[in-house]
């Protein structure tokens, strides 16, 4: 046995795959070994690998200032080898150390060849994304003053009842869901036969201007699809007043903490003032229906829209921090060094 299989094969997330299959895949896996003080990646460079630490400790840091640490059985530069992004942050080794590796090229070979285990690998990246961005939000929601009244839940006036039913207002043919799905990263190349397949998967819903999609604390268990029109994310942050985190736009996702962390809305998704709205939601049950490339590749798409969520928040809590204005990029990168917790990976 190789030691890249040892490794692999001391992974919990690798626990239920086949120990002949995993073996053969570690033959696309390399070990790298590092002296104390040995840098691993530098802050901007591209993405190019991403692995897991095997023994000894790595810090990541950004602009000299140490953000966190990276120990053994830990993942580590997976956002940016999966979403095509630069570094974040630099990554270096704090006393000799391990760690298995595979590179970008290599991780297309095993989606390819042992879709088994790049599945594995990338639920654990979903879950472990979505609990950065669920911690992030948490972070601007006390730093944040509110920037409008928070959304609330309002019935219809028997006024406006009328005026739907008289113009048929939310009674339209729903707009398709194809060319959101196009807008997607992963999505823009892939088969009619997906498409029809994560199609199949969606329900579709109006939302009239100005009403909620969902309310921050709502149960939730659904990932949403912007097809048509504007969506405005906004957190509830002190008493009656709200943060506003973001304006979306078709090919937007959104909700998708509550779907792979199984908790309440962390914020309202609100259809803006100046445009009705198409969604199209997908529960649990059919998230977990897809399978093969349908449901790889939709995962892969909630990865990237997580990774850009990760970012938006990066550069709210930075605004913040300099009482609102834009920041100049040293500025960026000094006070995201300082936001305690945070993983620059």
């Amino acid at each position: 046995m190789n030691k890249e299989f040892l490794y692999l094969n001391l992974l919990p997330l690798f626990g239920d795959c086949s120990k002949k299959r995993l073996e053969s895949a570690s033959l696309l896996w390399d070990v790298k070994q590092l002296m104390s003080g040995e840098t691993l990646w530098w802050q901007g460079e591209p993405a190019t690998e991403f692995g897991f630490v095997v023994s000894g400790r790595f810090q990541v840091h950004i602009v000299q200032k140490v953000i966190g640490e990276v120990r053994s059985g830990e993942m580590i530069g997976e956002s940016g080898a999966f979403c095509d992004d630069q570094r974040t942050a630099s990554v270096s080794a704090m006393e000799n150390a391990e760690i298995i590796v595979i590179s970008k090229s290599n991780l297309g070979l095993l989606r390819n060849t042992h879709p088994e285990i790049y599945d594995a690998i990338l639920d654990y990246c979903l879950d472990s994304s979505a609990k950065r961005v669920h911690e992030m939000g948490m972070k601007i929601a006390k730093m944040a003053k509110g920037d409008q009244n928070a959304p609330r839940r309002v019935e219809d006036s028997a006024l406006s009842k009328w005026i739907k039913r008289l113009t048929g207002a939310g009674n339209q043919q729903p707009a398709s869901p194809l060319p959101a799905l196009r807008k997607l990263p992963k999505l823009k190349k892939a088969s009619e036969e997906t498409l029809e397949a994560i199609t199949k998967a969606m329900t579709p819903h109006y939302a009239a201007r100005g009403k909620p999609v969902f309310l921050q604390g709502d149960p939730g268990d659904s990932v949403f699809l912007l097809a048509e029109g504007c969506v405005d994310v906004i957190r509830n942050v002190k008493g009656d007043r709200g943060e506003r985190l973001a304006s979306l736009y078709p090919g937007a996702l959104f909700g998708t903490g509550s779907l792979l962390l199984k908790k309440r809305r962390n914020a309202a998704c609100v259809a803006s003032e100046g445009a009705d709205c198409w969604i199209y939601e997908m529960d649990r049950k059919s998230h977990d229906s897809l399978k093969d490339e349908p449901g790889r590749i939709w995962k892969e798409s909630l990865l990237n829209a997580l990774s850009s969520q990760l970012r938006n928040a990066d550069d709210r809590l930075v605004q913040l921090m300099l009482g609102g204005s834009r920041p100049k990029q040293s500025d960026y990168d000094s006070i995201r060094a300082g936001l305690e917790g945070y993983q620059g990976k």
